[in-house]
């Protein structure tokens, strides 16, 4: 139910603190649309609100909290997600910009969990995605396989000679 809740979520890292200023939202809203490219319909595009994550301001040189903005509509939020994939690489006054859906800790945790399989899958330069909420996607020689956990996803690497 909580990621339910978070679907129209953005989780936006990597601009300075401060750099919002009083509304969050609207430097939000703008900086989406100015740089993620206007084909877009920016006319119905709009964040409802906009925060940085609660936690105390963190110290000078440490990296900035993240901002979770919450959009209108998901088909914004895919939009934004499918822009930032396309342009692999976003810098905004010389800070690294990344986007990511908003998930529970369950399931980030959940998600985590296949970063090593993941890495050995991009080595063997097969394809692959994760489906919510934590399941792996393979396509290798023109058939799908699905996989719950990373050790299944070992296994049949073991099993097809790959390292």
């Amino acid at each position: 139910m909580e990621d339910r809740s978070r679907r129209y979520n953005l989780r936006i890292v990597g601009f300075p603190e401060g750099e919002e200023r009083d509304n969050p939202a609207v430097f939000i809203q703008k900086w989406l649309v100015d740089n993620l490219g206007p084909e877009h319909d920016v006319a119905t595009f709009c964040v409802e609100r906009a925060h940085r994550i609660p936690f105390k301001k963190p110290p000078l040189g440490a990296p900035p909290r993240a901002i979770l903005a919450k959009l209108v509509c998901s088909k914004d939020r895919d939009w934004g997600l499918r822009r930032k994939r396309e342009l692999s690489e976003i810098i905004y006054n010389g800070n690294l910009i990344s986007i990511f859906p908003d998930f529970s800790r369950d399931t980030q945790i959940k998600r985590r969990a296949f970063s090593e399989v993941k890495k050995r899958l991009a080595q063997a330069k097969i394809k692959y995605s994760m489906l919510f909420p934590s399941k792996l996607r393979v396509v290798y020689n023109d058939s799908t396989r699905f996989f719950l956990s990373p050790s299944e996803v070992n296994q049949w690497l073991d099993s097809l000679g790959l390292q």
